[in-house]
Formats: C-alpha cells, structure tokens, sequence
C-alpha cells in the first residue's frame, strides 16, 4: 500500500518539477522593454534659411544599432515649440543604457538623392551641410536611462539648429551652410527623457516692434554675460552654453521646450534688422523683469510634466 501512495506521489510530483524548471529556464531568457526616439530642435536664427533636413540612418543605444530601425529623413526646422518626429519606436533588451547614438547620412536621403543633410534657402538653393569628406557621421550623446519591461521609456533629441549650423559669406553660392565641427556638433544636440522634462513659456508684454528678441534658458548660475554674448569656438557661435532657447513671435509670445528638471535662468536678448547674409545683428542684453507672482528671471524651477508661465515686462531694450 505505501508503494502505491509513493508511486502516486512521484507521478503529481514530477511533472510539476518539469513544469517550474521550465519557468525557470523562461525567466533567465532575455526579456525586452519598449523604446521611444524623438527627434525636435531649437529654431535657426537666418532669415535666409527655408528648410532644414537631416538624414537619420541608424540610431544605437549603448553603441548597438535599435532593430528595426527605418532611414528617415526629417525636416528638420519645423519641429520647434515642443512639435516631435518619431524617430523610431521598438523593442530594446531590458537594461541600464548610458549613452544614445545618430547616425547621420551625409551622402544620400532616404530616396537616393544626395545630399543628405542640406539647407534650403530662400532662392530654392541646396546647400550640403557635412563639412568633411565622411558620408556619414555618428553623434553620441552620453545619457543615463532604463529601459523596463513595463511601460515605454520616451526619448527626446533636440538639435539645436542655431547651435550646429553656420553661414560662410566666402564660400561658393551652393555651400554657403555646413555643419559646425564634430565636438561643436555633439555639443549642439542633447538627449531628456519626454516624461522627466517640462516647459517654459509666456509672453513679452510691452512694445519690442524696432526689434527681434531671442529666450535664452541656462542652469541657474550659469550665464556669464561677457563670454555668452561673444562668439566662442572654432564656429563662432553665440550664446554656446544656452539649454535651449526660443524667439519671442511678434504677438510676444514664446516656448522653450524639454527642459531637464532642476533649476534655471532665463536671459533675453535683443537683435537689430537682419544684415546682407540673413543673420540677425546682436545688440545686446535685455533688462525684463517677471509679472508672474512668485517668480523671478533667474531662478525657474522646472519639473518633470511641467508647464511654467513666466510672462515679462522689458524694462531696458538695447
């Protein structure tokens, strides 16, 4: 009788044994999370510019190509003011990823006509941006994010156009615009996570009409007027360290988008008529002071899914 009982035992109890080893070996299988790749930028300040359009080619995370991946190629100068191309949405393996890469086409767009990346401007003339002679460029910005198997983890690239392209007057009338060097490059583009990112806007409130403002949004503590207003690097760019920055539209109003949490200070700037080349002519530093109770120019704490109004009053214009 016991033999049977022990028998009748074995039999409930193997199956079950396989079972669980079965789940066991599943879970020590890779699992996937979902990723979101967004792609937006701070506008150009040349009246000349039309259109912007980068190729994207590929985009890596932690230096391995994302499946299923689509070439696109993206106007580039109509994303501002929070407006968003995906880039790609897919599986990626559940993990800590410390950096995101772009992989440029210089050469050719998604359809096989070359250039790549190119400026159009007023007159319908292409300008090839790429400034060596590489078909292609990977631009890796370094940032902390997880992927989960629950949910989807919303990256946003902005490319700040203002930051990573210039005008050379010299050069011939098809290669006036290029991109700025590869360090300068690198440093125009940043990468927020969608969800711990939020916004500040409002509306300049009095008469500005003789000129063109600019919102500048720095780390708190961050603006140094003498080297911000003065143009740095091997490219001459203005206003280098800025997050990101916005122009005031002629109603007043103005948007700075994907700002990483923490705290800020909001600079204005003032610029004259646009010269020969298209480029705005600096004039200087605008004294504004905030009408929003409570809050002050030099010290905006943003956080995550914010919207902060910070209207202002312009109490000197250069």
């Amino acid at each position: 009788m016991k033999t049977k009982i022990l028998l009748f035992a074995l039999v409930i109890l193997i199956p079950m044994f396989t079972i669980q080893c079965s789940k066991s070996d599943d879970d020590s299988g890779q699992t996937n999370g979902n990723l979101s790749v967004k792609i937006t930028d701070a506008p150009s300040d040349d009246s000349n510019i039309q259109a912007i359009f980068v190729t994207v080619a590929g985009v890596k995370v932690n230096g391995v190509s994302v499946e299923g991946f689509q070439k696109q190629t993206v106007k580039i100068s109509d994303l501002h003011s929070g407006q968003t191309q995906v880039l790609f949405t897919g599986d990626v393996e559940v993990d800590t990823y410390s950096n995101i890469s772009l992989v440029l086409d210089y050469d050719k767009d998604v359809t096989g006509n070359a250039p790549g990346c190119y400026v159009v401007d007023k007159t319908n003339v292409k300008h090839n941006l790429y400034a060596s002679s590489s078909a292609s460029a990977e631009i890796k910005l370094d940032k902390s994010f997880v992927v989960t198997s629950s949910g989807t983890t919303n990256l946003v690239i902005d490319f700040d156009l203002r930051k990573s392209i210039i005008y050379n007057e010299n050069s011939t009338a098809s290669n006036k615009y290029k991109f700025v060097t590869d360090a300068e490059l690198k440093n125009s583009l940043r990468v927020v996570l969608q969800e711990k990112s939020g916004e500040i806007k409002g509306k300049a409130s009095n008469n500005f009409s003789n000129s063109e403002l600019f919102v500048y949004a720095y780390r708190k503590n961050q603006f140094n007027a003498t080297t911000e207003t003065q143009a740095q690097g091997s490219s001459n760019v203005m206003f280098a360290k800025a997050v990101s920055s916005a122009k005031v539209n002629a109603d007043g109003t103005y948007k700075l988008t994907f700002l990483e949490e923490g705290d800020y200070e909001i600079q204005v700037a003032s610029y004259g008529h646009y010269s020969s080349t298209g480029k705005l002519t600096f004039k200087g530093m605008v004294t504004a002071n905030s009408i929003i109770s409570g809050l002050v120019m030099n010290n905006i704490s943003v956080s995550g899914n914010a919207s902060i109004d910070l209207n202002f009053n312009i109490t000197v214009l250069p």
